[in-house]
């Protein structure tokens, strides 16, 4: 269980870690855009991140509860990269060479057919860009 104070001095209760980044993430607005908790910036606790929470969202966690929270997040993040990027064991494909000089290249996965994505090898440049 952790117990955050919430606005002025009113007590908020989740029953997990994943809770709070689910909460974070959908009561926080950056930019006008809604976030989601792959897409949400956490501070490290060292870096006074229980300040930036509070200044965006007014919930203010205790030091141990903010490194749990912080530290779900990392993992959730890793898990994130490795099931976009290692997990579908991607293939190279056609590259496309365009005017501007840029290169891109579609990837597919070998675990899951017809999953497929778009890499930029190479970015605009020479005269074509002017």
């Amino acid at each position: 269980m952790i117990t955050a104070s919430y606005l002025h001095n009113q007590i908020k209760e989740f029953r997990s870690g994943g809770e709070v980044l689910r909460w974070l993430a959908a009561n926080t607005q950056q930019h006008g855009w809604r976030r989601t908790v792959d897409g949400y910036w956490l501070t490290a606790p060292e870096d006074h991140g229980d300040y930036w929470l509070w200044e965006r969202t007014h919930l203010r966690l205790s030091p141990e509860d903010y490194a749990r929270v912080y530290r779900l997040h990392r993992r959730y993040l890793a898990y994130c990269r490795h099931m976009e990027e290692v997990d579908p064991d991607w293939q190279d494909g056609k590259r496309t060479y365009w005017g501007d000089n840029s290169v891109d290249m579609v990837q597919n996965s070998r675990k899951y057919p017809g999953l497929t994505r778009t890499e930029q090898l190479v970015p605009p440049h020479g005269d074509a860009c002017f």
